[in-house]
């Protein structure tokens, strides 16, 4: 999920519809961190990562307060709720104003699009906003708003938070400084909603959620609305994309957190890193996954299967319950305690509603603040926290001893989703079984690569 560290390479054998996908990511980028302190490694793993920066920081501030026996302020648990949030709508308005139209147009249609501009005197009206439209420059706005708040605000990824003592109690930790820095912070989340209404959904994200119910809502949506999301519907339906790419591998709704963390501590943790399994399967992990149980998207995957379409519905779902999320008055606040098994329970059965997932360590005092103050000098603790990032969950693993992080471990969506036998090497060995090829197999094979999101560049070739 990372910048450091290579690309992907895919390559389809368009004669035999064989699919290669080859990983030259740096898989072990968190190696760098072992011997700093937890706080250093706070700060520093969030700059790492240019994308979805929030939800990498979300998973390393709760993998390390889970292992030193922290737990943060329900009004911190928020706050970062809030923020993956607001990322989530950031990057998937990107994904579906830009790199869908992109991935979705024809050579002969952007050749035609060109030289209609070309011979034009007046500006080209352009079907998809541009990078550097207003669109998108006023989300990325909107969205440092919210992320970077004034500098008396306190910053709630961090380890500022103490432990809970004998009695349950904990010393609250304030997210704002006072009322003007919650009121930024909304008003820049509920303009973000506001975007998504204008330029995607272009009615209430609510409603939306409410009234597109099911895949003839879908298109009664697409046919009168002119929003570019729309338009991708329309396109896809009346090309006969709907079900391009459909296969076997099964959505997530959620890792099982408990599971990957003993696998991660285990001798064959550098293979599930690179080529994630559970239970001896492949798993997609994702929007469509998180948004599987919206009527929407049930009705879609009955119809088509996971193909093009119910991705395009999940990413929709989710950027219309974000929204939702970010526009309300008040925050969503944890009913239970990260550590409970009730919050565990309630996390895995949300869509979206929690973001952010850890749970507390159980070996460690909870009386004290970190393991260096028990007495237990050397001892090993571990903690683990799982982000729902845009593109899928992200795992975060950490070993602290004598207050220094010994091993530092990153499950990332790409690898399970990318992996060589997973979703999208079936859809692409399905695409290529259809019968098309040439440019028309490499742009469908491309857009199927665009609806799973590498989040990571790639080369894709087609022989």
């Amino acid at each position: 999920m990372s910048d450091p560290g290579g690309n992907l390479e895919i390559r389809i054998d368009g004669a035999t519809g064989a699919v290669s996908i080859r990983s030259t990511r740096a898989l072990s980028a968190a190696r760098v961190f072992v011997g700093k302190s937890p706080d250093a490694v706070v700060r520093q793993l969030p700059m790492l990562f240019s994308l979805c920066g929030t939800a990498q920081a979300a998973a390393c501030v709760g993998a390390c307060e889970d292992a030193l026996g922290m737990i943060a302020p329900a009004a911190t648990l928020r706050r970062r709720e809030r923020l993956v949030q607001a990322e989530t709508v950031k990057e998937h308005l990107w994904r579906l104003l830009l790199d869908w139209p992109q991935a979705i147009t024809r050579d002969d249609e952007r050749a035609a699009r060109a030289g209609a501009a070309a011979s034009s005197s007046a500006a080209p009206s352009l079907i998809y906003p541009h990078p550097q439209t207003p669109a998108m420059a006023q989300v990325m706005q909107c969205f440092l708003r919210a992320r970077h708040q004034p500098a008396s605000h306190s910053e709630p990824f961090r380890l500022g938070a103490r432990v809970v003592d004998a009695s349950g109690a904990i010393t609250p930790t304030v997210v704002g400084s006072g009322l003007a820095a919650e009121a930024t912070f909304a008003t820049a989340c509920g303009d973000l909603a506001a975007l998504v209404r204008e330029h995607a959904l272009q009615t209430a994200p609510a409603d939306w959620l409410a009234t597109v119910n099911a895949t003839e809502a879908l298109l009664r949506w697409a046919d009168t609305t002119p929003a570019p999301p729309a338009q991708l519907v329309r396109t896809l339906v009346a090309e006969g994309r709907a079900d391009c790419g459909a296969n076997a591998v099964k959505s997530l709704a959620a890792l099982p957190m408990e599971d990957l963390a003993q696998g991660l501590a285990g001798a064959d943790a550098v293979a599930l890193i690179a080529v994630p399994q559970w239970q001896g399967r492949c798993w997609e992990t994702g929007p469509l996954g998180r948004a599987a149980r919206h009527p929407l998207v049930a009705d879609v995957l009955a119809e088509f299967g996971n193909g093009l379409l119910a991705h395009l519905a999940a990413l929709l779902v989710e950027l219309a319950k974000a929204a939702a999320i970010l526009e309300s008055a008040e925050p969503e606040a944890p009913a239970t305690r990260p550590g409970d098994a009730a919050y565990r329970a309630e996390r895995a059965n949300a869509d979206l509603g929690g973001a952010v997932h850890t749970r507390v360590a159980d070996n460690l005092d909870t009386e004290t603040d970190t393991a260096a103050d028990t007495g237990n000098a050397g001892a090993i603790t571990s903690g683990v926290a799982l982000a729902e990032a845009a593109r899928g969950a992200l795992l975060h693993r950490v070993e602290i001893a004598d207050a220094v992080v010994q091993r530092y471990q990153i499950l990332a969506p790409t690898e399970w989703n990318f992996h060589p036998e997973g979703v999208v090497a079936q859809g692409l060995a399905g695409i290529a079984h259809s019968g098309v090829g040439g440019a028309e197999l490499e742009r469908l094979a491309r857009l199927y690569i665009t609806a799973v999101d590498p989040c990571v560049a790639y080369r894709l070739s087609v022989s």
